[in-house]
C-alpha cells in the first residue's frame, strides 16, 4: 500500500460559508458497486495545508486487493485531522462503502465524528432553479466552465485494476491514479455553481429614489397556488403591506415578503407541463408583464415553471412588478 501526496501550488478554491471548518475533499476507487463483496482499493482526499498555505491531493493506494485494510487503517488514521467531508453523492455511496469496508475488519470509524456535505445533494435541491439537463458530475463542471478530457470512467479504472493485480503494468496503475486525482482535482471548483444560483435567485428593484436588493429564499407550491418568499436588503423603513388582489396576495413585513400567486396548469408543448398565469387577471395597471422565456405562448400567459424547471427571469420581473404596484 503507497500513499501519494502532491502540492498544488496554484489550487485555489473558496469555502466561503463553512465556519472555518477543516474541509477535505472526498473520492474512492472500488472494484464493483457492492459494499459486502467489493473492495475500495483507492482513496483520494483534496485538502487545505494551512501551514504550508496549499492545496494537497492525496491518494491512498492498494497495490492488491488483500492490502485494503491497512488502506482503510491509514485513511481513518488521516480523518481525523479534519470535521467536514465535501463529496459528490458521497452520502449514497463513498461514505456509507468506507463505512461498510470499517465494519467488516472490526475498525472503529473515525467517519462518525466527521460532518459529511454532499455537493450533488445540495445541488440536486436547488436544480429547479438551474437550466441544466442533468445532475451529472460532468454536466455540472461544464456548467461552470470546466471542460476536461477525461478518457476512462470508474468502471474502465476497475477493469485497469484487475490487470493490475495480475501483470504490475505501472501504466494502468498511472491511469487509475490520475482518473481518481483529475475527478478530485476539479471537484473543488463546482462549488462555484452555488454563486451561480445565489445569482438567479437575486434581483434589485429602484424604489423611492433607491435601489433594494431582493433575495428570493423558497418557492413553494401548493395546488393552485405558487409561494413565493423572500428577504428584502438595504431598505431604511419599516414596511408593513398585507395587499390582496385578482390573481395574487402580497405579504410584506420590513425584511421579509410573501407573494402568492393564482396560477393555471396547461401543456407548453404536446409533451412538457406547465404552471402559468393569465395576465389578464391581474389589475390593469399591471402593464409590463411578458413572457421572458423561450417558449411562444398566447402574450397573456407568463410561463413560471415548465416541468420541473422555474422560469426565474418571468417569477423576478413578476416580483419586480407587483412590488412597485403595492408600495
Amino acid at each position: 500500500m503507497d500513499v501519494y501526496e502532491y502540492c498544488l501550488e496554484s489550487k485555489k478554491i473558496s469555502l466561503k460559508g463553512l465556519d472555518g471548518k477543516k474541509a477535505c475533499f472526498l473520492d474512492i476507487e472500488t472494484t464493483g458497486l457492492n459494499r459486502q463483496h467489493s473492495y475500495i482499493y483507492l482513496i483520494g482526499l483534496l485538502y487545505f495545508n494551512k501551514e504550508k498555505n496549499s492545496w494537497y491531493l492525496r491518494q491512498f493506494f492498494a497495490h492488491h486487493i488483500k492490502n485494503e485494510e491497512r488502506l482503510l487503517k491509514e485513511f481513518n488514521s488521516f480523518i481525523k485531522n479534519f470535521d467536514l467531508i465535501l463529496s459528490y453523492n458521497g452520502d449514497s455511496f463513498d461514505i456509507p462503502f468506507i463505512e461498510a469496508r470499517f465494519k467488516k475488519y472490526g475498525i472503529c470509524s473515525n467517519l462518525a465524528e466527521v460532518e459529511s456535505l454532499d455537493l450533488y445533494k445540495k445541488i440536486k435541491a436547488e436544480s429547479p432553479y438551474l437550466d441544466i439537463e442533468n445532475l451529472k458530475l460532468k454536466t455540472i463542471e461544464e456548467f461552470v466552465g470546466i471542460y476536461r478530457e477525461d478518457e476512462y470512467s470508474g468502471k474502465d479504472c476497475i477493469e485497469f485494476y484487475n490487470q493490475y493485480i495480475r501483470n504490475g503494468d505501472e501504466g494502468l496503475k498511472e491511469k487509475i491514479l490520475q482518473h481518481n486525482f483529475d475527478d478530485l482535482y476539479y471537484l473543488g471548483d463546482i462549488i462555484k455553481i452555488f454563486n451561480h444560483i445565489a445569482d438567479v435567485k437575486k434581483l434589485a428593484i429602484p424604489l423611492d429614489r433607491k435601489e433594494i436588493g431582493i433575495r428570493i429564499e423558497d418557492i413553494k407550491i401548493n395546488g393552485d397556488i405558487i409561494k413565493i418568499c423572500c428577504n428584502i436588503t438595504n431598505l431604511d423603513e419599516n414596511v408593513d403591506i398585507i395587499h390582496y388582489d385578482n390573481g395574487f396576495n402580497v405579504n410584506w413585513q420590513s425584511n421579509s415578503m410573501v407573494i402568492d400567486i393564482e396560477v393555471k396548469e396547461g401543456l407548453v408543448t404536446p409533451t412538457r407541463k406547465a404552471l402559468f398565469i393569465d395576465k389578464l387577471s391581474f389589475p390593469s395597471k399591471i402593464v409590463e408583464l411578458r413572457d421572458l422565456s423561450e417558449y411562444v405562448v398566447p402574450d397573456n400567459v407568463i410561463l413560471l415553471k415548465v416541468e420541473n424547471k422555474y422560469i426565474m427571469e418571468n417569477i423576478k420581473n413578476i416580483i419586480r412588478e407587483l412590488i412597485l404596484y403595492v408600495k
